[in-house]
């Protein structure tokens, strides 16, 4: 399409965030951070955006994006190492690695199955027993409702544009009479968080919910509460010689008065 010359190709970070999603669940491999920690070296992020997505998304540091109060640009995600996450592994006790499924859905997100094999792929590589669950989102969501999978691949865009409802459904311990966690499919849970997002629920100030909202953003991070891997790219075509002037929105609606 960019080679066309009538036309006008207008290409942007998406605000959809997708990342895999992790358990911290007693009794678990899952439980030992360092075990999370691995899990993120081993994914080689940069190679599934230069390859799987064809270079069409923008490397994720962090769940929330740029302008969602609560983003902290000072946040940096786990290199890609595995020789480090070997080294991890082994300190957890898992020298020979475990076994791991990967479940996610294959109709939902721009190459979601092929996303997973490729971090079947890394996993592999650093010693995990790789099992792949992927299916119709149709089910999978049904799944996740019901706290099925430690690890899966999951995107999130929250028109907000506040960390805060981001936090309060993909970080609290479920918790169905409070309303919270209920998209936390992989019920991790630590209640110095919970305390933090309740508490930042009733901030007012700008300035000083940001600050707040940055600090649970920075958490989440520091305790591989999940991996950050690319936001989604906005692709539009605009016709050229028709003095056609259209700026995208960054919540992704189009509307026709706007377009001049």
């Amino acid at each position: 399409i960019k080679t066309m010359p009538h036309v006008e190709v207008i290409s942007r970070p998406a605000r959809r965030c997708i990342y895999m999603d992790m358990s911290n669940m007693k009794d678990t491999p899952f439980e030992d951070i360092r075990v999370r920690q691995a899990i993120a070296h081993a994914i080689n992020e940069e190679e599934i955006i230069s390859t799987v997505m064809r270079g069409q998304a923008t490397l994720a540091h962090q769940v929330p994006d740029l302008p969602t109060v609560g983003y902290d640009a000072g946040i940096k995600r786990l290199n890609y190492d595995p020789a480090k996450a070997k080294e991890l592994l082994k300190a957890a006790g898992y020298p020979d690695g475990f076994e791991i499924t990967i479940a996610g859905p294959n109709d939902r997100y721009v190459n979601d199955e092929k996303i997973c094999e490729a971090v079947a792929k890394y996993l592999a590589k650093v010693g995990l027993k790789v099992t792949l669950d992927v299916k119709p989102k149709s089910i999978f969501f049904d799944e996740l409702s019901e706290y099925k999978h430690r690890f899966y691949l999951i995107g999130w865009f929250d028109g907000s544009f506040d960390f805060g409802r981001s936090a309060e459904k993909l970080l609290h311990t479920p918790d169905a009479d409070k309303g919270m966690g209920r998209y936390n499919g992989a019920v991790y849970s630590r209640p110095d968080v919970d305390e933090q997002i309740i508490a930042s629920s009733s901030i007012i100030d700008r300035a000083e919910r940001e600050k707040a909202l940055q600090a649970i953003n920075r958490m989440s991070v520091e305790d591989v509460a999940w991996i950050p891997l690319h936001y989604q790219q906005d692709i539009f075509a605009v016709v050229k010689g028709k003095g056609i002037q259209f700026t995208p929105r960054s919540d992704r609606w189009i509307v026709v008065k706007e377009i001049q």
